[in-house]
């Protein structure tokens, strides 16, 4: 016979466990040095959702009940504050509802069992207090609940007030194109900003805001439904036929080994047959939201609009009888996401591969190598692939493994701010590091496309450039307008069996790799490469036609790139008059 005591304290501890297990994701993010903002923001507000939940019923046992879903997701919380240091937000439930049963399974791989472990030993703890909460017949003290929730709407009434203060003082920006919805510059709530990283409101504010996005991105989506181009493939190329469009991140033309410059950084593709680089490519903008969709569509350079207009090259390819794929290391939703993620969304099967975006050092690109192979494994006849990639989006150190950790020191492993100019070394050197990898990236997706023995291209397009402090420069970053913001590196490749069949188009590739391009000019050459036409055809566009022309290549504010004046120090562009 257990004695009395002895039982007591044997509860007493199993409750305590199951508080603690409650409350793991918010201890585990304990502080080195006390802050009052962990307990204002991180531990009271947690204990007190506990808490307003066991006070809706009279009865406590009703209250363990409510409590067994944030308890289940404890371990799965824990894991990915250890894993990706961030808690659970809108991007990762993103992930979640475009990740199905079988991708999960494969996140998974080598920790399932251990998580499943844990949670079957929450399990039993909650069982064993909520048994001994039903025999006890636990409940309320007269009064205690009313009290609580005087407490509760105070708390309430306060984050209210709050946040209608903060919307006052952070009123969305006022843009000249009215057609740019608030969502694409409104604050996050008060709410989010507080609570993103205290488990288990971090769930709920992170569910609203999830909602609010999808909301906004499916009201255009609904609006681009039925838009056709009306592309047909003519005339029919024969045998198996894979077009893969890479679109790269933050990649200069001239960090590129393959267009002289002095290191390394592309030494596997500087050995490939078949490989045209185009050192003289521009991307008239040099923002991610804004540059992929003209990368992707007929979208205009100067075109200031947020959201698209029409559908993406994935429409006509899907048009031409191609099976479409999506697959991204980036987000699928975001302030600088969500206009490409419409995109991404006309493609049959969409995959997003990376839990933590570009915000810290996640899963790198080459988690895009084994997804290929399960696209191409399929043997369908006509597939297209776009990946969309990290590249060398700041933090560089962050996208690339230690192997590739070639030119040091870069500050892998640091927290370096890429506006400390005392960091400029570091920031080259792991900034050429980034290059090196996606040379190795780009390369081994090349060998799978060699592989199928199809008739394939891969196309290689960077978003927009990037400053780094060049020569005797104090600009780090992007978006400063200088001739480094606009620069991109671009690729092309194609198989044998292509060239074969398309000798002219592959001959004008090569023979107009030193001419001036334009990212504009992407969607029609990647169609008129694969045979596809459509009515209102520009193959002036098309850079592998005969009838493509150079034109003026006019950036976003409507300065002509060529013709611009440049600031001596920065290469700051300015429109000459």
């Amino acid at each position: 016979m257990i004695h009395p005591l002895v039982l007591l304290c044997c509860r007493g501890l199993v409750v305590l466990l199951l508080l603690l297990a409650l409350m793991a994701p918010v201890l585990v993010q304990w502080p080195a040095v006390w802050q009052w903002d962990y307990l204002y923001w991180k531990l009271l507000p947690a204990a007190a959702f506990y808490l307003f939940l066991c006070s809706l019923f009279s009865k406590i046992r009703w209250g363990l009940i409510l409590l067994l879903p944030f308890l289940l997701l404890v371990p799965q919380e824990v894991f990915y504050l250890y894993t990706y240091q961030k808690s659970t937000d809108a991007h990762a439930l993103a992930i979640v509802a475009e990740t199905d049963l079988a991708e999960a399974a494969w996140y998974l791989t080598g920790i399932g069992l251990l998580l499943a472990a844990l949670v079957v030993g929450l399990i039993a703890l909650w069982g064993y207090t909520l048994r001994f909460a039903w025999l006890q017949k636990w409940q309320w003290g007269p009064g205690w609940r009313p009290c609580l929730w005087l407490v509760f709407a105070g708390l309430a009434a306060s984050t209210s007030w709050h946040e209608w203060q903060y919307q006052q003082l952070n009123k969305a920006a006022e843009r000249k194109n009215p057609q740019e919805t608030v969502f694409a510059s409104r604050p996050l709530p008060y709410s989010y900003e507080k609570f993103h990283a205290t488990y288990p409101l971090n769930l709920l504010v992170a569910l609203n805001e999830f909602r609010v996005q999808r909301e906004a991105t499916a009201q255009v989506a609904s609006q681009m439904e039925h838009f056709r181009f009306g592309a047909k493939q003519q005339p029919e190329l024969f045998g198996r036929q894979i077009y893969v469009l890479v679109v790269g991140e933050t990649l200069r033309p001239d960090r590129l080994q393959l267009n002289g410059y002095a290191r390394s950084t592309t030494p596997r593709l500087a050995g490939t047959d078949n490989l045209i680089s185009y050192p003289d490519m521009i991307s008239p903008w040099a923002w991610t939201r804004m540059s992929v969709p003209v990368i992707l569509s007929r979208k205009a350079g100067t075109d200031q609009r947020y959201f698209p207009a029409e559908a993406s090259l994935v429409t006509a390819f899907k048009e031409a009888g191609f099976s479409t794929y999506w697959l991204s290391t980036q987000s699928p939703l975001g302030v600088h996401d969500s206009s490409i993620a419409l995109h991404a969304s006309e493609a049959d099967q969409v995959q997003y591969l990376n839990p933590v975006g570009y915000r810290q050092e996640g899963f790198y690109d080459e988690i895009l190598l084994p997804a290929v192979e399960r696209v191409l494994a399929q043997d369908e006849q006509k597939q297209l692939i776009v990946l969309h990639t990290l590249g060398s989006h700041f933090s560089y150190a962050d996208r690339y493994p230690k192997q590739f950790d070639l030119f040091t020191p870069s500050g892998k492993g640091q927290s370096i701010s890429m506006h400390d100019s005392s960091a400029r070394q570091l920031l080259n050197n792991a900034y050429d590091n980034s290059v090196a990898y996606t040379d190795f990236v780009l390369f081994n997706l090349i060998n799978q496309l060699k592989q199928t023995e199809a008739s394939s291209a891969l196309l290689f397009v960077s978003d927009h450039g990037e400053n780094i402090f060049d020569g005797q420069c104090g600009k780090s970053g992007h978006g400063h307008n200088t001739e480094f913001d606009y620069r991109v590196a671009a690729l092309l490749w194609f198989s044998e069996a292509l060239k074969a069949q398309q000798p002219q188009k592959t001959q004008l590739a090569q023979s107009r790799r030193q001419q001036p391009l334009m990212t504009t000019q992407v969607f029609d050459t990647l169609l008129d490469l694969a045979n596809l036409s459509y009515p209102e055809q520009q193959l002036q566009q098309s850079w592998v036609n005969p009838l493509w022309q150079p034109g003026p290549r006019v950036l976003q504010q409507g300065i002509n790139f060529d013709t611009a004046k440049r600031d001596p120090v920065c290469k700051e562009l300015s429109a000459v008059f």
